[in-house]
């Protein structure tokens, strides 16, 4: 059996075995304060994969893998990571790690992790990220193997981000309603109090098994929907780091002496999605391709974000399979030519849709959401907007397959900061993706096409191939891709990811 290690080098920067009163020394006795805008959906880690919760889960909860500084790749939870064959993984667990009820860290706690989000009747978006498993199989105590049906080069990358490991016997005698509220994990930190609108509080796992970490006892994770609040707060020292800063207020937090700022190219693309499976004018291609030509990408960009970003013409970033520098968006801003697609589809004085946007989650979404709104104005699409907080924006966008919905386009970002195409592609344009509204059974098959294939290049193609398909057929509209814009106390420490994950075990002050 030829074994591969992953990342021998990367292992040395890691702690060898569980260390707990060596890590509990680390810890410094102060707190920080953080804002990321939104409140939490969910504590289950299970159920949601949108980048708010799947940084804060990782607070409280070990991943078999982890990305130190967003690009690497090195083991986690897991001390050692050996490809048996292009079809099976297997993991060498830490022994004698605990999660913070007593249970075991073992193969055990891996095999039903990553098999509870596959159970049938479990309410998860995680199926799609998941579905090259066949089975996990416990090898000893300490020792798991995944078998995937087909090889699958990304899901090492996609469990750096999913798959959280929770102790079985706990979350098997919970409902899904009391694991959202009532979590137990192995991470850096453990929930002392969430107090919903108000804050979160973490506190120091002084078990923790990596020494050094976290350096802090205590973070605060408070919710500020409103930038200029969330800014103001900044300055007062109410809080110490705040992520998505808009462009006006970058002067300010640089000018001050107390305040400083890092920006990053970011991995988040937004796009204006459609509820294709819903019947309505929106299943004509035409009248995508109308709602394509009325927005000038460009005034998102320059104006409304003020340059703090890059116009995207495709759903994938440049650390990504299948990214193409070269690739053009075929749908120019032309009113003239919207109005004249909605004519030949049937609605020569225009039409009208509901428009959904989330308020408080992204950079100036607010703004942007008023910019397109009136662009689409302005080229007959008369939008009902509605701009809601982001857990409104969920649960209406969750419900666009329940009987009798209404068809709407949405406004939307995605970050992949695993840095797997299969996932990006999987989660805004597969028939069962978490935040799709496209059902295309040939996309479909090319995603696992592309999941089975070893050979790099024609993965590559494979998802070039993809990303073209998605554009001709007007699946989404694209429109920028941000600059990640942080906002922090000088005496935070904290070496800033591109990935848009704010690790809490990171950050230390001066």
């Amino acid at each position: 059996m030829k074994k591969l290690l992953l990342a021998v080098a990367a292992l040395s920067l890691m702690a060898a075995g569980v260390i707990p009163c060596e890590a509990a020394k680390n810890i410094k006795n102060t707190t920080i304060t953080i804002s990321l805008g939104s409140e939490l959906e969910t504590m289950d880690p299970h159920t949601n994969t949108s980048a708010l919760t799947t940084t804060i889960h990782r607070y409280l909860f070990d991943t078999l893998m982890h990305r130190p500084n967003g690009a690497d790749l090195v083991p986690w939870a897991a001390k050692e990571v050996i490809h048996v064959d292009p079809r099976m993984l297997e993991f060498r667990m830490r022994e004698g790690v605990k999660f913070s009820n007593g249970e075991d860290v073992d193969a055990q706690a891996v095999q039903y992790s990553l098999m509870r989000p596959l159970q049938p009747g479990f309410k998860s978006v995680l199926g799609p990220l998941f579905r090259v498993i066949d089975r996990v199989e416990v090898v000893s105590k300490w020792v798991v193997r995944i078998h995937m049906k087909s090889s699958d080069p990304g899901l090492l990358r996609r469990l750096a981000d999913y798959g959280h490991l929770v102790p079985p016997k706990y979350y098997s005698g919970l409902s899904q309603e009391d694991a959202a509220i009532k979590p137990v994990g192995s991470g850096p930190y453990r929930l002392a109090r969430w107090q919903k609108g108000v804050e979160m509080v973490f506190e120091a796992n002084p078990d923790y098994w990596k020494d050094g970490a976290p350096r802090v006892k205590t973070v605060r994770v408070v919710p500020i929907k409103e930038d200029g609040t969330k800014v103001a707060a900044l300055l007062k020292g109410e809080v110490e780091l705040i992520n998505q800063v808009p462009a006006q207020y970058i002067p300010k937090l640089k000018s001050s002496a107390d305040t400083r700022v890092e920006i990053v190219r970011g991995t988040r693309v937004f796009h204006i999605g459609f509820t294709h499976g819903i019947d309505s004018p929106l299943k004509d291609i035409r009248v995508r391709k109308a709602i394509a030509h009325a927005i000038d990408r460009n005034v998102i960009v320059k104006n409304v974000v003020e340059g703090y970003g890059i116009v995207a013409n495709q759903p994938l970033h440049e650390w990504t399979e299948g990214y193409d520098a070269k690739r053009t968006w075929p749908y120019d801003y032309d009113p003239r030519k919207s109005r004249q697609l909605l004519a030949q589809a049937g609605f020569p004085n225009g039409l009208e849709i509901d428009f959904i946007t989330p308020e408080g989650r992204y950079t100036k979404d607010k703004e942007i959401a008023q910019a397109l709104a009136g662009m689409l104005q302005a080229a007959g699409i008369r939008v009902r907007h509605q701009s809601v907080v982001w857990n409104r924006f969920v649960e209406t966008f969750n419900g666009r397959n329940n009987p009798g919905a209404k068809p709407f386009i949405y406004y939307i970002g995605y970050g992949n900061g695993t840095g797997d195409s299969d996932a990006s592609i999987s989660a805004v344009a597969a028939c069962k993706g978490a935040w799709s509204g496209y059902c295309n059974p040939e996309l479909d098959k090319a995603l696992d096409d592309a999941a089975s294939t070893m050979d790099l290049k024609k993965r590559d193609t494979i998802f070039r191939g993809i990303t073209q398909s998605m554009a001709n057929d007007v699946s989404h509209v694209m429109l920028w891709q941000e600059d990640s814009v942080y906002g922090m106390r000088k005496n935070v420490v904290w070496n800033v990811r591109n990935d848009d994950r704010v690790y809490a075990w990171e950050l230390d002050r001066r």
